[in-house]
């Protein structure tokens, strides 16, 4: 499946039917489409990124630190380390399919390719040019800029194709098969993660009962083309080059599925197999050629526990910096508060700590001092409030409050709890003991890690969501996480305030 993810969850349009299928697209619309091309932009912008570093690097050696040009590199050094970088991030599988690859899974790539290409520059600088001057304050200053610059390309990339795909163009047709349930849980998936990825162009269920059906096809909003035995007629109907198999329940399914697939590899037709298992596990795997099995296994405790330091590390940059701007923030913050209303500057919220108790960190006010006496005296207000457990237009919102909420400034004294170790900086949302109801037996799942001042929810929909989008988004983190992940969430946190997205 497709990772090209939506910063901003507009409506779901995620899994939208595409234009007719009889419909002929442009020439141009189907080379944009056309996978081998992605991979070979993916490669120029990697190529550039690398080039415009080394002559940034040049550039600051050079002008910054005093050090004459002979001393820098070889002359026409462009000519080795353009196609030794491209043969090297080849190897290291920079271009399989990088549609198909998540945002925080194409941080991680692009990081590593450009530490892996350097690390085997350095040595072939010696055996090849061993004989000509190298600065070595030009290859630290060249693998820095490297490793912002490589994935910073990438992600324009990403966006780009992104804004095409939403002009209608780079979009590959798919054709989806399976299960009702199957097909409910491949859309659900989608869903949580804003994800713009293929054409569905149509649907074929593996005879479903009449009550699930429709509600099913309702839900997916797509045509449905017939039944499983048509598939191959509905694939030449449509022009979809990709089918996505989601759990076909159907006599001999192992027998069905060997024949749907020699057939599609003479048709060259791509096939995804959606399962509900792998697609929550997040496990790494190695395919056995000599058995022909997927052997699935965890990552390396080592791995995990440097990243949970990094993730500790990080948390106590921020919460250190976080709280100086608090601390600073503070006076201005209450002097504009009690210019609407008397009272406090800060409000202590309830949450609900990892071992069920309750504990409180500080925001700062933005409601009326007797808010919770509105809600208690409203009972329309109270049943909104209810269901999502955060409301729209709150009446109890002072105007000062909505300023704060607009960016995000009335959760600045959540650093204090991150500095503290009461909270992360990234993790699940926090919850009152009363949404408990919410999460039924996933509670304990929960609770299992520490909550965060942002997450996932925070930056794939915020108050868009609904409450069990959010218990989903919830789960997907947690089954997902990795530093990587973070690092992703928290450039997203920073891009959502400065817009002021998602908050009321």
């Amino acid at each position: 499946m497709s990772t090209r993810e939506s910063i901003s969850p507009p409506e779901t349009e995620l899994l939208r039917p595409a234009p007719e299928a009889a419909e002929l697209r442009p020439a141009y619309a189907r080379l944009l489409a056309w996978p081998p091309l992605h991979k070979f932009v993916y490669l120029g912008g990697d190529l550039l990124a690398i080039t415009v570093a080394h002559m940034l690097a040049v550039r600051i050696v050079e002008h910054l630190l005093r050090v004459p040009m002979d001393a820098l590199n070889p002359s026409q050094y462009h000519r080795f380390y353009i196609p030794f970088f491209a043969v090297v991030l080849y190897l290291f599988e920079g271009y399989k399919s990088p549609d198909l690859r998540r945002p925080e899974q194409e941080l991680e790539r692009s990081c590593k390719a450009v530490a892996v290409s350097f690390l085997g520059l350095v040595p072939f600088n010696f055996v090849v040019f061993r004989s000509e001057a190298f600065s070595r304050y030009l290859l630290v200053s060249w693998f820095a800029l490297a490793f912002v610059l490589l994935p910073i390309l990438r992600f324009s990339l990403r966006a780009i194709y992104e804004g095409l795909w939403k002009a209608g163009l780079c979009r590959r047709r798919a054709l989806l098969i399976g299960s009702p349930a199957g097909l409910s849980g491949y859309q659900q998936l989608l869903s949580i993660q804003r994800h713009y990825g293929y054409d569905l162009v149509g649907l074929l269920v593996d005879t479903p009962s009449a009550e699930s059906l429709p509600l099913e096809q309702e839900m997916l909003r797509l045509p449905m083309l017939g039944s499983l035995e048509e598939w191959e007629k509905s694939l030449a109907s449509t022009g979809a080059n990709l089918i996505v198999v989601a759990h076909p329940v159907v006599p001999d399914g192992e027998e069905w599925l060997g024949e749907l697939l020699r057939r599609c590899k003479q048709l060259h037709v791509d096939v995804e197999l959606y399962s509900s298992v792998l697609a929550t596990a997040n496990l790494n795997y190695e395919h056995d050629e000599f058995s022909g099995c997927f052997r699935f296994y965890a990552k390396p405790q080592w791995s995990l526990a440097v990243q949970r330091a990094i993730k500790r590390g990080l948390d106590l940059a921020i919460g250190i910096i976080g709280s100086v701007i608090t601390l600073l923030m503070t006076p201005l913050v209450f002097l504009l508060v009690n210019l609407e209303e008397r009272g406090p500057v800060f409000y202590r919220c309830a949450y609900l700590g990892q071992d069920g108790s309750t504990r409180y960190y500080l925001k700062f006010r933005s409601m009326h001092v007797d808010a919770d006496r509105i809600l208690e005296g409203d009972a329309t207000l109270r049943s909104r409030f209810r269901e999502k457990h955060k409301l729209i237009d709150d009446p109890r919102v002072t105007r000062i409050g909505r300023f704060l909420r607009k960016f995000s400034l009335d959760e600045f004294p959540q650093f204090f709890s991150v500095l503290m170790g009461h909270l992360t900086f990234v993790g699940p949302r926090t919850i009152r003991q009363e949404e408990t109801v919410h999460y039924g037996p996933l509670l304990e799942k929960l609770l299992s890690i520490k909550p965060g001042a942002t997450g996932f929810w925070q930056v794939m929909g915020r108050q868009t969501t609904t409450y069990p989008e959010r218990v989903q988004m919830d789960m997907f983190y947690i089954d997902h996480w990795s530093i990587w992940l973070d690092l992703v969430i928290i450039a997203k946190t920073f891009w959502k305030v400065l817009k002021s997205e998602g908050a009321y």
